[in-house]
């Protein structure tokens, strides 16, 4: 296993009531706060482990609301309070990320930050974590990265990246620019994908 890497810090937005999974996902247990992949572990949990490696569990921060504030802090011990960040009132997740980016560049002007949604499941970590360390090493040339992975089949709910031209950065094993990148497209376009 491979040391956290020393001037990257994670973020976790958690927030929202996952109403599409509605009666499960309530206001009061929103869908990150649930396991839904049979780990033992809610979303949330899984999303922290998968990322202590790479940043160590002092520079993972969590974006929450004040409502699940408690049980954010229940699923995550190892949170230092420090690291929990309130928003005023829900916003989208830009929102979220915006306020962790200002916190964080405030107190290292030089972090490299990562946002990792908290109910995404992934189950090859060896795999992420390489795409991972790939992204921070290009993130130090001043490129904004995204990561994203080959559809099996044609979706609505998600966003689309067509990629460019490879990009050569030392010390990431893939790069390439992005030509185009298409967020949650009608079903006639994402077959087209």
């Amino acid at each position: 296993m491979s040391a956290p890497i020393k001037d990257f810090y994670a973020v976790i937005p958690a927030g929202g009531i996952g109403s599409r999974l509605w009666p499960l996902s309530r206001a009061d247990a929103p869908k990150f706060l649930h396991d839904l992949t049979g780990s033992g572990h809610s979303l949330l949990r899984d999303t922290w482990d998968r990322l202590v490696p790479l940043s160590g569990a002092d520079r993972i921060a969590v974006v929450t609301g004040r409502a699940h504030r408690a049980a954010v802090e229940a699923e995550l011990p190892g949170i230092a309070d420090l690291n929990v960040f309130l928003e005023s009132e829900p916003r989208e997740s830009a929102a979220a990320i915006g306020l962790a980016a200002a916190i964080l560049h405030r107190r290292d002007p030089d972090v490299i930050i990562g946002s990792f949604s908290a109910d995404h499941v992934i189950r090859s970590t060896r795999v992420f974590e390489f795409a991972v360390r790939d992204a921070v090493e290009v993130a130090r040339e001043g490129y904004i990265c995204t990561i994203g992975i080959t559809p099996t089949e044609p979706a609505i709910g998600f966003g689309y990246i067509k990629m460019g031209p490879e990009l050569v950065v030392e010390g990431a094993r893939e790069a390439a620019l992005v030509e185009t990148f298409v967020e949650k497209p009608d079903l006639e376009t994402a077959q087209s994908y």
